[in-house]
């Protein structure tokens, strides 16, 4: 059941991110809630564990204030919620997997002079991307 949420927010979110280039706050947060009232019937993992999931949103969301924006509030709320579902291993790879594939394509964009150093893309088709390959390998 969980597997079917996340993969419909990072859906919905990635279409959204693709589209307008920004996410709407109020649908992320609404997934988060209700995460956590699943949780409270149906747990998944520990309550530790979603804390740690969380944690890591967290620290994206400071690394969007630091950086003055360059990664969005949007993607950091998002990865606080995922964490809700995930736990910390789970949001973990999610992360880390999305921005090695994220890197790896705007290097080839790069590479290709499509895009300059400075452009912006959308970073959830990247999560929903590694959300599949974490459903096919079992992660």
């Amino acid at each position: 059941m969980q597997k079917i949420i996340v993969l419909g927010l990072l859906g919905f979110c990635s279409l959204e991110d693709l589209k307008y280039k920004h996410l709407t706050v109020i649908y992320i947060l609404m997934f988060g809630i209700g995460g956590v009232v699943l949780h409270l019937f149906m747990p998944v993992c520990s309550i530790y564990s979603i804390l740690c999931g969380m944690l890591i949103g967290a620290f994206m969301l400071l690394v969007s204030l630091i950086t003055r924006g360059s990664v969005g509030l949007g993607d950091g709320i998002l990865l606080v919620v995922t964490g809700v579902y995930l736990g910390g291993y789970g949001n973990l790879v999610l992360m880390m997997m999305g921005l090695l594939l994220a890197s790896f394509w705007s290097l080839g964009l790069l590479a290709l002079k499509r895009r300059q150093r400075k452009d912006e893309i959308a970073f959830v088709p990247f999560l929903l991307l590694s959300y599949f390959v974490m459903l096919c390998g079992g992660v």
